[in-house]
């Protein structure tokens, strides 16, 4: 967690109102600071990012934890999650929408692993806001807030809320519920 999506990724968890302990699956961990914050919370983390760069930065700051059996790091997409069906209470994925081919497909394997009524958090910037913080839309897909509702959607989820975070970056905050 960089200090950039730092307030991304604190919102997100705010957003999940974790009881203590859960089992929360996070994609696309980036250095792994949030999987640290949520295990230093008394979670169990799994965590799938698609960099191997990133998973051994991680690990590296995640190194106790995963000893500990409280964290699971691991390369992989999220359209294919190496996971089986109904076992994290959690999910979250920040900054990460603008990357997925399928964002739809990503966000329905996430709910396959979700319990019934487990929650999805996603952070990002919009494309509603004007905003145009990363020039290459070869590279970064900026979605829009009804293109995030309707991914939402498609993938299953229910009682999906949208507010924008109080913060000069744009970044927007998406949470809904597995509908299974």
């Amino acid at each position: 967690m960089v200090p950039t999506t730092a307030p991304a990724n604190d919102a997100a968890i705010d957003a999940l109102d974790l009881a203590i302990p859960s089992v929360v699956l996070e994609v696309g961990f980036g250095q792994g600071r949030t999987v640290a914050r949520l295990a230093a919370l008394g979670h169990q983390v799994i965590g799938i990012d698609p960099s191997a760069t990133m998973v051994r930065q991680a690990r590296a700051h995640n190194r106790r934890a995963i000893r500990a059996g409280t964290v699971r790091l691991d390369a992989g997409d999220g359209i294919h999650l190496p996971l089986d069906d109904d076992i994290a209470d959690a999910a979250l994925t920040v900054h990460t929408i603008y990357f997925m081919d399928e964002p739809a497909t990503t966000l329905a394997e996430i709910a396959r692993v979700l319990r019934p009524g487990g929650t999805l958090a996603l952070a990002c910037v919009v494309s509603d806001d004007g905003l145009d913080p990363w020039k290459d839309p070869t590279v970064y897909r900026t979605p829009s807030i009804n293109d995030i509702h309707d991914h939402f959607a498609t993938a299953g989820f229910v009682r999906v809320e949208h507010r924008a975070l109080d913060q000069p970056s744009g970044v927007h905050l998406f949470f809904g519920r597995a509908r299974r």
